[in-house]
C-alpha cells in the first residue's frame, strides 16, 4: 500500500496549473502499452486465423500448426493487456514508487499464464490420446487421464511455489514439510500406493488387456475392466472376480489372449494283431484328413509306443486361429473324419481289457437273463398212493 500512497502523494503535491502537463507527459507510455497490446492480440488471431486455413489437414507441418495454434489459445487477453498496462508503466514518468511492486505483480501474472499454458497443452494431449486409443485400448486412455490429472495438480503446486519465492517466502523449509509429510502420507496408505503402481505397470507394461482370457492358478476369467486399484474378471461360471493389482502382479499370469495360434496333441490306438501294412497307412490318413483343413498346420502322425491296450499314435497338428471354440469345432472335425476312415479300412480301435471283460460279462449275463424260465417246472408223481 506504500507505493500507492507515495504515487498519490506525488501526484497531489503536482500544482493544478501543471496537471495536463502531467498527463500529457503519460501519454506516451499509456499509448504504447495500448499499442502493444493491440498488436499482440491481432497477431495471435491472425495467426491462428492462418494456421487454420494454410496449415491444416494434410499438411506436412500440421501437428507443429496444431501445437502452435493451441499455444496461441492458451495465450489470454487478460494477460496481454496486463503486459501492455505493465510497459505503459515502466515508460510513465511520476511512476518510479510502484515500479518494483507492478515487477512482482507482473510476475504473478506470469507463472499464472505459464500454469494456464501447460495445463491447456495437456488437456488438448490428453483428450487427443483419449479420442485415439478410447476403442483400442480403453484402460490406457483412462490411467493417461488420471495421470494427467495428477500432472495438473503438480503444475499447480510448482507455481503456487515460485510465486511465493517470488514475494520473499522461504520455500526450503516448505518443500522440506511437503517431503516429510508425504512420506507419512506414503507409509500409511502403501497398500493403496502398491495397487495404484501396480495399475501404472498393468496400463504400460500390457501383461493383458481388457477382454483378454487370463489364469490365475485358482482364478481364471475374462478381463472387465482395469482400475487404479482393483482388475475385475468375469469368470466361466459367471462370478465376478475382484482382484487388488499389487496381488495379480505378484502371480504367475497365464494370458490366453495373445495367442496366435493353437498346437493340439492327441494320441490315438489300435488293437495288437492289426496288420502291418495297414499300420503304415495310419499316420498317411491321418495327414491326409488334417491337410484338408485350411486353418490348421500338420506338424507330425507317428507310431509312439507299445502299451498295455494296444499300440499308440501321437498326432500333433496346429490350428491357426486362437479362437477356442473354432479349434474345438475343428478338433472335431478331424476326428469324426479319422473315425470314419478307420471304419472303412476295418481298422479298429483297441479297448481297455477291464473295459472288455465287462463288457463280455454283461453279454452273458443278458443271455442267461433271457434264457432263463419265467416259471420253475412243477414235477408231479405220477404214480397213485396205493
Amino acid at each position: 500500500m506504500q507505493p500507492l500512497v507515495d504515487l498519490y502523494t506525488r501526484f497531489a503535491t503536482i500544482p493544478a496549473e501543471r496537471l495536463p502537463e502531467a498527463i500529457l507527459a503519460m501519454a506516451p507510455g499509456a499509448l504504447v502499452g495500448l499499442g502493444f497490446a493491440l498488436i499482440v492480440l491481432f497477431i495471435r488471431d491472425a495467426s491462428r486465423g492462418f494456421i487454420k486455413r494454410r496449415l491444416g489437414e494434410g499438411h506436412r507441418y500440421q501437428m507443429f500448426a496444431k501445437w502452435a495454434s493451441r499455444c496461441l489459445q492458451a495465450l489470454g487477453g487478460w494477460f496481454v493487456s496486463i503486459t501492455g498496462l505493465y510497459i505503459a508503466i515502466q515508460l510513465m514518468p511520476f511512476m518510479e514508487s510502484i515500479d518494483r511492486p507492478a515487477q512482482k505483480l507482473y510476475s504473478l501474472f506470469i507463472y499464472i499464464q505459464l500454469g494456464l499454458i501447460a495445463t491447456s497443452l495437456m488437456t488438448n494431449w490428453t483428450q487427443d490420446y483419449i479420442s485415439s486409443h478410447r476403442k483400442t485400448d480403453a484402460a490406457r486412455a483412462t490411467m493417461v487421464g488420471s495421470m494427467v490429472r495428477i500432472a495438473y495438480l503438480l503444475v499447480w503446486v510448482v507455481v503456487i511455489l515460485l510465486l511465493l519465492n517470488n514475494f520473499g517466502v522461504d520455500v526450503t523449509a516448505m518443500v522440506a514439510g511437503l517431503g516429510v509429510g508425504g512420506l507419512a502420507v506414503a507409509f500409511a496408505f502403501q497398500n493403496i500406493l502398491k495397487d495404484i503402481f501396480g495399475s501404472f505397470s498393468i496400463v504400460f507394461d500390457k501383461p493383458f488387456v481388457i477382454g483378454d482370457f487370463i489364469n490365475l492358478g485358482d482364478h481364471m476369467g475374462t478381463v472387465e475392466s482395469i482400475g487404479t486399484k482393483t482388475t475385475r474378471l468375469r469368470s466361466l461360471s459367471g462370478e465376478l472376480i475382484v482382484i487388488s493389482n499389487n496381488d495379480l502382479l505378484g502371480t504367475r499370469i497365464r494370458n490366453y489372449g495373445n495367442m496366435y495360434e493353437r498346437r493340439v496333441v492327441f494320441s490315438i490306438r489300435v488293437q495288437y494283431g492289426t496288420p502291418a501294412d495297414k499300420l503304415e497307412k495310419i499316420p498317411t490318413i491321418i495327414t491326409n484328413l488334417i491337410k484338408k483343413h485350411d486353418d490348421v498346420r500338420f506338424d507330425r502322425a507317428h507310431l509312439q509306443t507299445f502299451t498295455d491296450f494296444g499300440l499308440q499314435f501321437e498326432v500333433v497338428y496346429i490350428v491357426l486361429v486362437p479362437d477356442y471354440n473354432r479349434m474345438m469345432d475343428i478338433q472335431q472335425e478331424i476326428n469324426l473324419a479319422l473315425y470314419r476312415s478307420f471304419e472303412k479300412e476295418g481298422i479298429r480301435f483297441a479297448v481297455p481289457i477291464q473295459n472288455m471283460l465287462s463288457t463280455l460279462e454283461e453279454v452273458q449275463d443278458r443271455i442267461e437273463e433271457e434264457h432263463r424260465p419265467s416259471k420253475p417246472f412243477k414235477v408231479t408223481n405220477s404214480k397213485s398212493k396205493a
